[in-house]
């Protein structure tokens, strides 16, 4: 039996545990959005993409694809390559610079066009269509399934159609299919939604992340923010146009921009949290954004604001100044005396449009990247109010091979260990080139094993839940100095959320290089759901439970040795047990979150320092192994587990993470 002793002093008040310390990112990424929050069904529904162009490894005089001309994933229906010629019109189109045109070269009484697959069709669930056409006025047919919806006559100008089908039946494997027999079409954009969608977000999405409620959410990165312009992603979404993101090689559709970022931060009473541009983008950019976001209607963006439906301000307060610029693999890399200079720029500029705002520059751990921060902060703490810092443990998604699960989840439960000392470390560089005690962002954070490109979907279980309760209660111990903490990241990417149906991916060349397309979501796809992992399990508790001091919190228990993995190394004697209390004076309530990393042994525990009324209220996730997790097959294998102890009967099982509520007397 193991035995930990836990000490609270209620006479030391670390510091704030401040609201932005509960939160997640969101990024543009694999299906994070796209195929994830986001409830559009149809990918690519503009049509800005590539097609097919043959059937084998080259041209050649007889190799021409079938689908030549079809803008990928969109397949043709009913192709003869002599009857109907396929194209991707690059100078008749709606959005962006491209359509998809079907002219029938020979009508013969044949019905041909275009089709989309995988589109997971549930019983008694309707569906909106929304199509914009171009036609030469001929009839239009439109099945979704087995249903029908006829246009008898199509505009010649650009006109949108709009249709809702009821489904009786369930059809894994849906299809829309638009077909004509005669003259030529051509389809700006289509897009098709579950009809109960919530301003376009997945209703049993939403439902799922307002169990959790973040307290703050980062958009839209990440690398992906190193080329995003803001701009483009406001006002008529069918009208926005389309690019090939050069972060992560996908096709950007901008149909989740800022005012959609926002209704969703709304929607689950997330605080929203902007990173701004500064890849290849300017001061004058990110001045016009908080210029949108916070200025009344009578500033120029404030309007524009307003213009597109948003008459209040959107009151963002909290900005990331850059991302990552130290690294090579993002668009704008700099120097770090260049770094700083445009910080500075930046900040200037950005609070001329709101004075008021919380600025955030771009850290490194300890002092990695030719003595990034010495040299950063020498030129900028000034003007900055956070620093952010990123860090992934164990690291070994860059591996030919990931390691096995059970080689690993030893070194995920130790992990923490390691993040203690580079926080500290950090802390203390921070310290010795900056005039002011500067706060810490730890705004990316998780466990990085086995997800790769292009959906970066990590196998995670318990190990990882234990890690994230490890890091929140790190984060607690100082809370003095760490004001914002975010994991990485919110839905399927790494998520703290896993939602179905999940897509097939294939790699093609798209223009300068190769890009992954979501082509099916294979044969037996997994119906619409969405799955909380187990480390989302810890952040709800954490988030649900907490008082507005971090107090001082040791923890006296035996230790444990975890072998190397990844970038991390072998440790000997990392603790069993970690812990951190808030305070809730007003209610009389302490908040102890504890890790309990013991894989074969309950812990039992002793509280001193503190007088408690004799019943404890504790939450706890465990489970039977550090494997454990959930699955759309089997959602609640981790679950959290309510139960009332006696002070003195203080016993919490092995692998597992707890919540106790104590009353003081």
């Amino acid at each position: 039996m193991n035995r930990a002793t836990i000490n609270i002093n209620l006479d030391n008040v670390i510091g704030e545990a401040h609201d932005h310390l509960y939160g997640a990112n969101l990024e543009h990424l694999g299906q994070a959005i796209y195929g994830g929050v986001w409830a559009q069904m149809l990918r690519d529904r503009k049509f800005a993409g590539n097609d097919r162009m043959y059937t084998a490894p080259s041209e050649g005089l007889h190799n021409v694809h079938p689908s030549v001309g079809v803008v990928l994933p969109w397949e043709t229906v009913n192709p003869d390559y002599e009857a109907v010629v396929y194209a991707h019109d690059n100078s008749t189109f709606y959005t962006g610079r491209q359509s998809q045109r079907i002219s029938i070269r020979h009508p013969d009484g044949q019905a041909r066009g275009i089709k989309q697959g995988s589109l997971y069709l549930q019983s008694e669930r309707d569906y909106h269509l929304r199509l914009v056409l171009k036609g030469q006025g001929q009839s239009l047919t439109v099945k979704l399934g087995d249903e029908v919806w006829r246009i008898a006559q199509l505009s010649q100008d650009w006109r949108s159609y709009q249709h809702t089908f009821t489904r009786s039946g369930a059809d894994p494997k849906g299809e829309l299919q638009l077909t004509i027999q005669e003259g030529a079409l051509w389809i700006g954009c289509a897009s098709l939604m579950p009809s109960d969608h919530i301003r376009g977000f997945r209703a049993d999405v939403i439902a799922a992340m307002r169990e959790w409620s973040p307290t703050q959410l980062r958009w839209p990165g990440g690398n992906f923010v190193s080329a995003y312009h803001w701009e483009l992603g406001v006002g008529d979404r069918d009208k926005r146009p389309t690019y090939l993101d050069p972060a992560w090689w996908l096709w950007e559709s901008n149909d989740v921009g800022t005012d959609e970022f926002i209704d969703l931060c709304r929607l689950v009473n997330a605080e929203p949290v902007l990173t701004a541009n500064m890849g290849d983008g300017s001061p004058e950019e990110a001045r016009a954004w908080v210029e949108y976001c916070n200025g009344d209607s009578s500033t120029e963006y404030g309007a524009m604001r307003a213009a597109n439906g948003y008459a209040e301000p959107h009151d963002v307060k909290v900005w990331f100044v850059g991302n990552e610029q130290y690294g090579n693999w993002q668009v704008g890399h700099v120097d770090a005396e260049t770094y700083a200079k445009r910080y500075l720029e930046f900040a200037r500029a950005m609070r001329t449009a709101d004075p008021d705002l919380t600025l955030i520059g771009v850290g490194v751990p300890v002092d990695l990247y030719s003595h990034w921060n010495e040299r950063v902060l020498g030129i900028a703490a000034e003007e900055m109010d956070q620093y952010s810092l990123h860090f992934y443990s164990v690291r070994t998604e860059k591996l030919a091979e990931t390691p096995a699960p059970e080689a690993i989840y030893l070194p995920k439960m130790a992990a923490w260990h390691e993040v203690k000392g580079m926080l500290d470390d950090t802390l203390a560089v921070v310290d010795q080139h900056s005039a002011k005690q500067l706060p810490i962002a730890f705004d990316e954070w998780n466990t990085y094993v086995g997800a790769k490109a292009p959906n970066y979907i990590e196998e995670y279980n318990l190990a990882d839940a234990l890690y994230t309760g490890s890091i929140m209660n790190l984060c607690l111990g100082r809370a003095n100095r760490i004001r914002y903490s975010a994991i990485y990241h919110l839905t399927n990417v790494m998520g703290c959320y896993l939602i179905a149906p999940l897509y097939n991916w294939e790699e093609l060349y798209l223009g300068r290089r190769g890009g992954w397309v979501p082509i099916d979501t294979g044969d037996n796809p997994a119906q619409p759901a969405v799955i909380k992992m187990p480390a989302t399990l810890v952040l709800e508790l954490m988030t649900h439970h907490r008082g507005a001091l971090a107090l001082e919190t040791a923890v006296d228990c035996a230790t444990f040795a975890s072998p190397a993995a990844g970038t991390m190394p072998a440790f000997d004697d990392v603790p069993l047990m970690n812990a951190a209390t808030t305070l809730d004076a007003d209610a009389k309530a302490l908040f102890l979150s504890l890790v309990n990393c013991s894989v074969d042994e309950p812990m039992d525990l002793s509280l001193t320092g503190v007088e408690v009324e004799t019943d404890v209220e504790i939450y706890c996730v465990s489970g039977a192994s550090p494997l454990a997790t959930n699955t759309f097959e089997a959602p609640d294998t981790v679950a959290i587990e309510h139960r009332t102890m006696p002070v003195d009967q203080l016993q919490l099982p092995p692998l597992s993470f707890a919540m106790l509520v104590l009353r003081l007397k």
